[in-house]
C-alpha cells in the first residue's frame, strides 16, 4: 500500500501516512431483471478488481456491491454473469478487494463494504484477511422501510438497501472509526428521499436517532466518513431544487462550520465547486457531487476524483477497460471514485 510512518520509537507515532478509495461501483441499469443497478460483467469485473488492487488502497468503501441476497433468487446459467456459480465463487467485494484486504459488509443488505488491507491495520472483532458479509455496524433504519426497486418508497419510509455502517480500524497510530455512508438516495422527482437521509446523516452523529442506539462517532474519536451521501450541497442539487433539504442542514450543523469537528476534502476547481462524482451516465449529467470524505480535524490531506472533462489530469477508473465501447451504458459504472492521500496525528 501507499502506508507509510513516521516513528520516533515503537511506542510514539508521531503520525500516520495513509490512501483511501471510495467508489460506488453500480451501474444506472435499474430495469434489469437479475442485476438492477449491479455489475454482471464478468470481465468488466475482473477489470475494475486489477484497477482497485493496482491503487491498493489503505481503506476503501465500496458501494451497491452485488450481494448473495441478489444472486441467490435465480440460477445464472451463463459463466460471462457475476452470479454465475455465487455460492462457491468469492464473494464480489472479495472478487474487487483480493486477498490482501479484511472485508466487513452491511448487516441489512450487504451491499455496502468496507476494506482494510492487512498491512495497514486490523478491523475490530475481525479476523486480519476475514471476509464478514455482515461484520460491520449498521444502525436500523430510522424509519420504516421499503424497497425502491420495486416502487414502493416514499418521503414518510426509508430504502431498505440504503444504510450507514461502521467498523474501528486498529493502526499503530491508535484506532480510527471508519463510516461508511450511503444514505436513501432521491427515488422520482417528488420523492427527493431527504427525511430519511437527514436522519441516517444524524444517525452519525447523534445518540438515540433510533432509541436506544448510539452515534457512529464519538467526540475525541479519529474518524473517517466517506461514501455517496446521495447528498449534493450545491445550489443545484436535485434535493434543494424540489424542496428544502433537511439532510443539507445536518451537514452545516456538524461539518465545516467554525466550531465543527469535522472538515471534508472535497476537491474544488478554482471557482470553489466540488467536482461531479457522478456521470452522464447517471442521467443526472456532470452536475452533481454526491460522493463526500470527511474526516476529524486530526487527519488531513488531499482528495482527488477520477472524473472527466473536469479535474485536471484525471480520468474515471475504467477508461482503459478494453472493452469499454461494447459495454452497454447502463452496464458501465456511473459514479467516479475519490482516491485520498491521507495522514493521521494522534493526540500526544
Amino acid at each position: 500500500t501507499n502506508n507509510t510512518n513516521n516513528v520516533n520509537n515503537t511506542n510514539n507515532i508521531t503520525s500516520l501516512s495513509f490512501t483511501s478509495l471510495t467508489f460506488n461501483v453500480g451501474n444506472p441499469n435499474d430495469e434489469d431483471e437479475y442485476y438492477p443497478l449491479r455489475m454482471k460483467n464478468v470481465e468488466y469485473q475482473t477489470y475494475m478488481a486489477s484497477v482497485i488492487q493496482g491503487m491498493a488502497p489503505d481503506v476503501v468503501v465500496l458501494q451497491e456491491v452485488l450481494s448473495g441476497k441478489t444472486c441467490e433468487a435465480f440460477t445464472e446459467t451463463d459463466p460471462a454473469l457475476t452470479c454465475y456459480e455465487w455460492d462457491v465463487a468469492d464473494p464480489p467485494a472479495r472478487r474487487l478487494l483480493g486477498p490482501d484486504y479484511t472485508i466487513v459488509c452491511d448487516g441489512r443488505e450487504q451491499v455496502e463494504c468496507i476494506g482494510i488491507h492487512v498491512t495497514f491495520g486490523t478491523i475490530e472483532g475481525v479476523g486480519a484477511g476475514e471476509y464478514v458479509e455482515d461484520g460491520a455496524l449498521t444502525p436500523s433504519l430510522p424509519l420504516p422501510g421499503c424497497n425502491w426497486a420495486a416502487g414502493g418508497c416514499t418521503n414518510d419510509l426509508c430504502d431498505d438497501e440504503s444504510t450507514v455502517s461502521a467498523v474501528t480500524v486498529n493502526t499503530l497510530a491508535g484506532p480510527i472509526r471508519v463510516v461508511h455512508m450511503h444514505p436513501m438516495a432521491q427515488v422520482s422527482a417528488t420523492v427527493a428521499g431527504d427525511p430519511c437521509r437527514a436522519l441516517q446523516i444524524r444517525q452519525v452523529f447523534e445518540d438515540d436517532v433510533v432509541s436506544g442506539e448510539p452515534a457512529l462517532v464519538t467526540t475525541g474519536q479519529a474518524a473517517l466518513i466517506l461514501g455517496d451521501w446521495n447528498l449534493g450541497l450545491e445550489v443545484y442539487d436535485l434535493r434543494t431544487m424540489f424542496q428544502p433539504s433537511d439532510a443539507d442542514d445536518v451537514w452545516a450543523q456538524y461539518i465545516d462550520c467554525p466550531q465543527c469537528l469535522y472538515t471534508n476534502l472535497d476537491p474544488k476547481n478554482d471557482s470553489g465547486e466540488r467536482y461531479s462524482t457522478t456521470s452522464n451516465l447517471s442521467g443526472l449529467g456532470q452536475v452533481i457531487a454526491i460522493d463526500h470524505v470527511v474526516t476529524t480535524r486530526n487527519i488531513t490531506g488531499t482528495c482527488t476524483v477520477h472524473d472527466e472533462g473536469g479535474m485536471p489530469g484525471t480520468d474515471p477508473l475504467d477508461a482503459a477497460y478494453p472493452g469499454l465501447s461494447s459495454l452497454g451504458s447502463d452496464e458501465r459504472i456511473d459514479h467516479y471514485g475519490i482516491s485520498c492521500n491521507l495522514t493521521l496525528t494522534p493526540a500526544q
